[in-house]
């Protein structure tokens, strides 16, 4: 017989989860203000009140934190495309839109730390960026394939126009990661999106 019960962690384990908690918050911060070279395991063993050697005890390296954050948001982001197994209709999309932001903009400083790193680390670009942001481009792009062959949108190349309305996404989140306007409030995020996909139907679409 299969025992289902769910395993419970000792005492030591959880305080070791919520050691490593406050080691990945602390980096998190750390790295969206001061970049990932920026900033020293020493400046990160400060920030959570122990000493650097004791850092070593939870992570091997300023690496190993990063993959741990890169970990946690790859998560996050993870619920979005559970919740999003395919794409039908425009109201789809535009809750596709929501949704991301929604991760984006709730985990702003990881999502900083995530994209400018991205740029110079292939595994974190193929781990993230490629794996998961290229999920989402495969649904955009059968929705727009669907809709080409329903006569809605005119022929166009369905995955050049899904790498197209994954760039509008990062357009509108560009400044808000620069810090030059700040994050859009949860109510804001339908607007954002509602814009981003009344551009692309238009846009393409068979009038």
């Amino acid at each position: 017989m299969v025992d289902d019960q769910p395993v419970k962690t000792s005492r030591r384990d959880r305080q070791i989860q919520r050691k490593r908690r406050e080691i990945i918050e602390a980096a998190t911060r750390l790295f969206s203000e001061k970049g990932y070279g920026g900033t020293t395991t020493r400046d990160i063993a400060d920030a959570v009140d122990i000493g650097e050697s004791t850092l070593y005890n939870y992570f091997e390296n300023k690496r190993d934190i990063l993959l741990a954050i890169i970990t946690e948001t790859g998560f996050l982001f993870d619920d979005v495309i559970g919740q999003v197994k395919r794409l039908d209709n425009r109201q789809a999309l535009v809750e596709l839109y929501e949704k991301a932001f929604n991760v984006f903009i709730s985990r702003i400083a990881f999502t900083r730390t995530l994209l400018a790193q991205a740029w110079m680390d292939n595994e974190i670009l193929e781990s993230f960026v490629t794996y998961r942001l290229g999920h989402i481009a495969g649904l955009i792009q059968a929705l727009i394939q669907k809709e080409i062959d329903e006569g809605v949108f005119r022929p166009i190349d369905p995955a050049q126009g899904a790498r197209m309305a994954i760039g509008m996404f990062l357009g509108a989140m560009v400044p808000v990661l620069r810090g030059t306007e700040p994050p859009p409030t949860p109510a804001e995020y339908r607007r954002i999106s509602e814009g981003i996909v009344t551009v692309l139907w238009d846009g393409i679409g068979n009038h």
